[in-house]
Order: structure tokens, then C-alpha cells, then sequence
């Protein structure tokens, strides 16, 4: 009985050795990097938008950051990555989203936008330029400067997953 325990036992390690490590280039969190590439390297964003959130810039380059530095093994090189991210936030506005045609606007939408340019120059197949947008609509009896940080937090969030899914969950 024990010597079946053994073998079920290798059989499992064998499986997941096969599972884990078949092309050498996922992880556990499902990251696509091959296993050359390094480092990354995040340009601080400029911005370009027409309204201009003063805080916006350098928290987006952080959150970049820190889901590269969190979520895969990469390590961060300040200025020559394997993978190189420069970003400016091209769209940073509040749009009436629906209409009363007693009160004016009900809703509003705040859309940010945040052009990334993208190169890696082992693998220049993957470069990229591409727009990455994010919007969310609230009750435009709400002062936007009371959920301004809120909201641009959870666009920022929201933009920065769409990054990392474009360049680290490339299948």
C-alpha cells in the first residue's frame, strides 16, 4: 500500500513539473514573459490632457510600477529595461452621460485615457503604441472634486490592469 502512495505521489510531482514549466515562460499568476526579459523600465508619464490633474501623472507611473514589480519576477531598471514603458495621459474629461429635460445633465462620465508606448527590443514583435481608456458615469449632482481621488484611483486601477494584460498576458 505504501509503494502505491509513492507512486501516485511522483506521478502528481511529474504532472505538475510538466504543467508548470512546459514552455519555460508562464508563472503562477499566469504571466506570458519569456525568461530572457529581465527587467522593465517605467518613463515618468507626461501629460496632455486638456483638464489636468496635478497628482495623476506620477501615481499612474507608480501603479505601472508596482503591478510589473508585484505580479511577475521582473525587476525594475530605472532607465534601460527589457521592457520599456512610456505613457502620457491624453484624455482626462467629464462628459454629460444622460439628459433631463428638466434639470439638464443627470449623469456624468469621467473618462481618462492613457496612451502607452511599449518596446522591447528582443522581442520587437511585441512593440506596441495603443491607447488604453477607462470611464466610469456618477450622479452629475455629485461635485466632482469630492470623488475625484476616488475616481481617478479606480480608473488608474483599472487602466493599469489593461497595460499588464496587453504586454505580461500576451498568449
Amino acid at each position: 500500500m505504501n509503494w502505491i502512495k509513492r507512486i501516485s505521489f511522483v506521478i502528481a510531482l511529474i504532472f505538475i513539473g510538466f504543467t508548470t514549466k512546459s514552455c519555460g515562460i508562464y508563472d503562477f499568476k499566469g504571466a506570458n514573459i519569456p525568461n530572457d526579459i529581465k527587467t522593465f523600465s517605467v518613463g515618468f508619464f507626461t501629460n496632455e490632457a486638456s483638464l489636468v490633474n496635478p497628482k495623476l501623472a506620477m501615481n499612474l507611473t507608480e501603479k505601472l510600477k508596482t503591478k510589473f514589480q508585484t505580479e511577475t519576477r521582473l525587476g525594475l531598471d530605472a532607465e534601460n529595461g527589457d521592457y520599456q514603458f512610456a505613457g502620457t495621459i491624453v484624455n482626462y474629461i467629464l462628459e454629460p452621460a444622460a439628459i433631463s429635460p428638466t434639470t439638464g445633465a443627470s449623469q456624468t462620465q469621467f473618462t481618462m485615457a492613457v496612451r502607452i508606448e511599449f518596446n522591447c527590443q528582443k522581442y520587437p514583435e511585441k512593440n506596441f503604441t495603443k491607447t488604453f481608456t477607462s470611464s466610469k458615469i456618477f450622479d452629475a449632482t455629485t461635485e466632482f472634486t469630492s470623488i475625484e481621488d476616488n475616481l481617478t484611483e479606480e480608473l488608474g486601477t483599472i487602466i493599469t490592469q489593461q497595460i499588464f494584460v496587453a504586454v505580461a498576458l500576451d498568449w
